[in-house]
């Protein structure tokens, strides 16, 4: 099985496990999407684009933060919306997107994107 084989087959796991994520990607810390799986983004190329793009610019400057104010290194970001959350994490090599649904089962989905940032980190590392 293919490395993006490997990434579908785990987003599409997470997504079946974790009912109240919406979106997935993953993504280069340059803001490129290797892969997504969508539902409620649009889903033309521009969308996905801006979603890479986004994603990159919240890492770029959470691992900054990360360094300068705590002197660490960057593991994930949680950010909550009216509308639901979006969480980052990277795995080493790549970034995991999460959208989420309006109040989701934060425990639940924390423990899933854990284990899916490990498995990423092994597909991709």
């Amino acid at each position: 099985m293919s490395r993006m084989d490997e990434a579908r087959k785990l987003l599409e796991d997470l997504h079946n496990r974790a009912p109240d994520l919406n979106d997935l990607a993953i993504a280069r810390t340059n803001g490129l999407i290797i892969l997504s799986l969508r539902k409620t983004i649009s889903q033309d190329k521009k969308s996905e684009r801006l979603l890479g793009a986004m994603a990159s610019a919240l890492y770029s400057i959470s691992k900054r933060a990360s360094g300068e104010l705590l002197k660490g290194e960057f593991k994930s970001l949680n950010i909550e919306i009216s509308t639901g959350n979006v969480f980052l994490l990277f795995t080493g090599k790549v970034i995991l997107i999460v959208l989420t649904k309006q109040e989701p089962n934060l425990g639940l989905i924390s423990l899933e994107l854990e284990d899916a940032a490990e498995k990423l980190n092994e597909i991709f590392g």
